[in-house]
């Protein structure tokens, strides 16, 4: 099973959508609402974090594999055996045939390390000469294992593999300029019905934020 850990601390979402740009759009000029505000923030950038399958501020996280096997998408791919037999791996395969352990939270800035328990359950960091690392304009980032390779032997545990990777539109935790501009705006509309319409809507998200976050909308697997 693949699991997902948050290292380190989240990133205040007043770095995407500052509060005195919050209070701009919304024309309020009073401090009575600041913390509602702030909070409506933070909501409205999770929302379209949610939306975009993506993160915006830089995000460090942890992700443990059991096996190598074990990747963070429900592919799965025939491999043939020399008997005429074959088994079923899970994985994600690219056209090339090389293994890929897919990384969730686009866009993928960068890889910290992968290290693994070998069979003597000693913590081991592997080489980054055995892997390369793919980022994409409209997908999740990948750890492609070079051709040739053989996967060290793990030891039987549920964090046998660890992964340490950072993801979003900058590589800040509070500076949110590089971000794009498109998705901040979206950010301001979502804020402005939260604070409008302070009860529950069957509408998912306003028509103008949905439109200004679908290019930058992330596939999932």
């Amino acid at each position: 099973m693949v699991k997902v850990n948050l290292y380190g601390t989240l990133p205040t979402a007043t770095g995407v959508v500052s509060l005195a740009t919050a209070k701009s759009f919304l024309r309020i000029t009073h401090s009575a609402e600041d913390t509602l505000i702030t909070n409506l923030i933070t909501a409205s950038v999770e929302v379209a974090q949610n939306y975009t399958n993506s993160k915006f501020l830089k995000h460090e996280y942890d992700l443990t594999m059991e096996t190598w096997d074990d990747v963070y998408v429900s592919n799965f791919y025939r491999q043939d055996l020399t008997d005429g037999s074959f088994i079923t791996r899970g994985g994600y395969v690219g056209k090339d045939g090389l293994n890929q352990i897919v990384l969730p939270y686009p866009p993928l800035i960068s890889l910290d390390h992968i290290k693994y328990y070998d069979a003597s359950n000693t913590l081991i960091t592997w080489d980054s000469s055995n892997y390369r690392l793919l980022t994409y304009l409209n997908q999740k980032g990948s750890i492609e294992i070079k051709d040739g390779v053989t996967l060290p032997t793990l030891k039987d545990r549920g964090d046998a593999v660890q992964i340490r990777f950072k993801c979003g539109y900058t590589n800040s935790d509070t500076d949110g300029s590089d971000i794009p501009e498109a998705i901040k705006t979206a950010i301001l509309l979502i804020l402005g019905r939260m604070y409008e319409l302070r009860e529950d809507s069957v509408s998912r998200l306003p028509k103008a934020s949905e439109y200004l976050l679908d290019p930058y909308r992330f596939k999932t697997f």
